[in-house]
């Protein structure tokens, strides 16, 4: 489990640089302290909206990969919920609406099976 803890903290940390990197993508202003803003664009845009929501969900799965250290069984709805999330960044930076929101319920899944070998 301390392997998919560690893969989801690098899944939000990788998250966490996309909204700047699609803002600034080749933009010597990156380097100042950015006073004046680029303009948002829509990758921007989804970018910190999909930063949210993973966000959202790492206060769901983290508590309980914590409290199912010991349960080998939750380490399939652990990889369940970080597969969901990969292709969700993936889907919701692309624009593919209906198939982003059954990955999402794929990552509750995950977190459901977790919840149930929680002791």
């Amino acid at each position: 489990m301390t392997t998919m803890i560690l893969a989801a903290l690098a899944l939000y940390f990788v998250q966490t640089l996309l909204p700047v990197t699609f803002r600034y993508r080749g933009n010597p202003a990156s380097f100042n302290a950015r006073d004046e803003m680029p303009p948002t664009t829509v990758l921007v845009a989804r970018s910190e909206r999909a930063l949210t929501n993973v966000g959202e969900a790492m206060i769901l799965f983290l508590p309980l990969a914590l409290l199912t250290l010991d349960a080998p069984a939750a380490v399939t709805g652990a990889t369940t919920f970080l597969a969901a999330r990969v292709a969700h960044v993936i889907l919701y930076l692309t624009g593919v609406p209906y198939l982003r929101t059954v990955v999402w319920l794929i990552s509750l899944v995950g977190l459901g099976m977790m919840a149930m070998n929680v002791a």
